[in-house]
């Protein structure tokens, strides 16, 4: 029988100010981060931003709000928004990042107009190769704009606002996050919307995958199985979604489109074997 998800106790804070800019980075922050590194490089960003803490902290001075909860950045922001601490109505587009998180090329700003002129419903900046990563399908393509997809992961989701207005309680979050990504992969895509990964913006994961890490190890001591909790979502879903499957893939228009389009299609195929030959390497293979 498969274990039931529940919701961690929420005390409820004071509501946040309204928005000022037309998106929104809700960002999960521990005792380190690379936050001061996005405001730094973004003096004129067009995005607000929400701290959400692990422990309580002092209000970061740039964020619209600092609130503390949560058993994971998935659970926190669903009771920010379920409990009208954060109210999303303002804003066309949502990021919820990590705090290890280097952008390495084009910006956030850039990243979320992107997306808005694409029109996707749930996307992610690819991840650069030189960082630390678990699925393939993640690590930038750099001859395409962006890669239609059956899956992002929960690293640094952006979410259409008006998608999660009527499909945030459909979405499963697991102690560990392990599923969730599948199923709002699935869910945007049973709303007729699109997924994608944008591949002019660049991320970097600057920490390594750790299955030892502090977050696995408040999973063990709480009873917590992540492979348990990912079958528990899988098998609710159609079975596309067990894969990562690239389902189209997209460059710049220009004289030289078709070059770029068939170059794009054999880097993807044969990404592996690139990484490998350019000297990337990771301890696992997914």
């Amino acid at each position: 029988m498969a274990p039931e998800i529940r919701p961690a106790p929420f005390t409820r804070p004071e509501p946040v100010p309204a928005a000022r800019r037309p998106y929104l980075v809700f960002m999960r922050v521990g005792a380190t981060d690379l936050l001061p590194d996005w405001l730094a490089a973004e003096p004129q960003r067009n995005w607000d931003l929400f701290v959400s803490g692990y422990l309580p902290r002092e209000p970061h001075p740039a964020a619209i709000a600092t609130h503390t909860g949560g058993y994971n950045k998935l659970e926190h922001f669903h009771q920010c928004v379920k409990s009208g601490v954060l109210d999303l109505s303002d804003y066309r587009y949502v990021l919820l990042a990590d705090d290890d998180l280097a952008v390495t090329g084009g910006s956030i700003s850039d990243f979320f107009e992107t997306t808005e002129r694409l029109g996707l419903t749930v996307s992610h900046p690819a991840q650069d190769w030189s960082g630390y990563w678990s699925h393939r399908i993640m690590l930038r393509n750099p001859l395409a704009e962006w890669r239609e997809t059956n899956f992002v992961e929960v690293m640094c989701p952006c979410f259409e606002t008006g998608f999660l207005a009527r499909h945030l309680d459909a979405i499963p979050i697991t102690r560990s996050t392990w599923g969730s990504d599948h199923a709002y992969c699935h869910l945007a895509h049973a709303a007729g919307g699109k997924v994608g990964i944008v591949d002019t913006a660049v991320i970097r994961h600057t920490k390594p995958i750790q299955a030892s890490g502090a977050f696995y190890r408040k999973l063990a001591a709480d009873g917590i199985d992540p492979g348990v909790e990912l079958e528990t979502v899988l098998v609710d879903l159609p079975p596309a979604y067990r894969d990562h499957r690239v389902l189209g893939i997209h460059v710049r228009r220009g004289p030289l489109a078709l070059l770029r389009q068939a170059a794009a299609h054999f880097t993807e195929k044969h990404k592996r074997r690139i990484m490998k030959l350019c000297g990337h390497h990771q301890r696992h293979e997914d």
